[in-house]
């Protein structure tokens, strides 16, 4: 058993009229998965969330980006990824991500770890040239009725 407590950005676009949302590879993982991380017990989860873009992505709150100052959605679910592992219990907030600057977007599309993805993609399970999508973003998509929140 695992235990994740912690919280992603909710990071959407339209492209081509369609929602897509911004996802980032998880090496350890090998799959994409909204950008996050785990919350330290000292931590808030926005502060989590507002450390990991500092650190990660080189973005500097209040000047390239804020997050909302509540949470989207605070969820606590566990998940049986397969029969032969354990469960996994998350507990996670999902807040929004707004670029205060059109550079904090455009440094996030340069950073090719980063791409978007849309609902068909996300369903799947995978991108469209086949990369893995984690499990864990298609729980959150249905959720946090993502498909309903559109740009």
């Amino acid at each position: 058993m695992s235990n994740f407590v912690g919280s992603f950005i909710l990071f959407q676009s339209s492209i081509e009229g369609k929602p897509h949302w911004l996802v980032h590879w998880n090496y350890e993982r090998q799959e994409f998965m909204l950008p996050g991380a785990r919350k330290r017990p000292y931590e808030t989860f926005q502060h989590c969330l507002i450390s990991e873009l500092e650190k990660s992505f080189e973005l500097a709150p209040f000047e390239d980006f804020i997050v909302s100052r509540e949470p989207l959605t605070h969820l606590a679910f566990s998940l049986k990824p397969a029969q032969e592992q354990l469960s996994e219990h998350y507990i996670i907030e999902l807040f929004d991500f707004y670029e205060l600057q059109n550079t904090a977007r455009e440094h996030l599309e340069r950073d090719l770890r980063n791409r978007w993805v849309n609902e068909l993609e996300i369903e799947a399970g995978t991108t469209i040239d086949g990369f893995p999508i984690a499990e864990l973003l298609v729980t959150l998509y249905h959720k946090a009725n993502l498909a309903d929140r559109l740009s």
